[in-house]
């Protein structure tokens, strides 16, 4: 049995050991970017490998649509991305193409998208749905030679890397609202093995902070304590992996620096996405 395989069947043990959902509603959604998350996961270990433990990677901005139809779900799509940006929007599309002012400070980025259609619906309700996981980085090859001239480093061209695997996503899905909205809850994982690129590239790129229903007030008037906008919202970020120990002098002289390290054998995706009915008058950044 593939390590795959035994995925799937892991995905079908978490559908079928949650409680029931009731049916979603059938309709088109669009996913609202500023209150939806991807959590991106890998295994680790720490205390020297001695322990294993799962650690959260990053939080990435999500956008994208959602087909659903109950009386016929072959028509049902799922079509949705994930990015790490501090914006709404990510800085590449599908294809690999961006702005050049995008890439003028940074050496990659990365895009990671879903697209199925159809879908089938667990013993509980769920909706699970099998597709494309399409990766789309842009790396930069990056020359530092410090010297009495060096002013940071200079970067290469940009090198666009486009590969794609089967996945599947199980969803939870739920009414979120009076307005017709949905949080839709998903799940899938990848192994190294089967899709390295993916692996490599979540492991390797830097995933901001992501903050969720963000509200910034200027203030009337700019004086000497001015300080910018006051900004509240959901904040997102990852707890990072323990605390190495330090001597007792407070010198780490000596000290091994692998305490903690990231295998990364594995990827866990789990999408968090809040669907509001396409065509609302509630405004939804990011769009798709």
């Amino acid at each position: 049995m593939s390590r795959h395989t035994v995925w799937l069947a892991a995905i079908a043990v978490f559908a079928l050991g949650a409680s029931n959902s009731p049916a979603p509603t059938a309709g088109s959604y669009q996913v609202d970017a500023g209150h939806s998350d991807a959590q991106l996961m890998t295994d680790a270990t720490t205390d020297y490998g001695k322990t294993k433990l799962n650690v959260t990677l990053g939080f990435a901005r999500m956008n994208g649509r959602v087909q659903i139809n109950n009386d016929d779900l072959s028509k049902s799509s799922f079509d949705f991305r994930f990015y790490p940006s501090t914006g709404m929007t990510p800085m590449i599309n599908e294809d690999g193409q961006f702005l050049k002012h995008w890439l003028e400070n940074m050496s990659s980025h990365t895009l990671v998208c879903f697209h199925s259609k159809g879908a089938t619906r667990t013993a509980d309700g769920k909706l699970q749905t099998t597709g494309t996981l399409i990766l789309t980085r842009v790396d930069r090859s990056i020359e530092a030679n410090p010297n009495e001239a060096y002013a940071g480093p200079v970067y290469g061209p940009p090198v666009v890397h486009r590969v794609s695997h089967e996945a599947t996503f199980v969803f939870d899905l739920t009414p979120a609202g009076k307005d017709g909205s949905i949080q839709a809850n998903g799940k899938t994982g990848m192994f190294r093995e089967d899709y390295p690129q993916l692996v490599r590239a979540v492991v390797n790129t830097y995933w901001p902070p992501v903050v969720e229903d963000e509200k910034c007030e200027w203030p009337a008037t700019v004086g000497e304590d001015y300080h910018g906008a006051d900004c509240t919202g959901k904040l997102l970020t990852a707890p990072g992996l323990p605390e190495a120990p330090h001597a007792a002098n407070a010198e780490d002289i000596g000290t091994p620096s692998d305490y903690n390290s990231i295998v990364g054998n594995r990827i866990n995706i789990a999408v968090h996405m809040h669907l509001i009915p396409a065509g609302s008058t509630e405004a939804v950044a990011g769009g798709y």
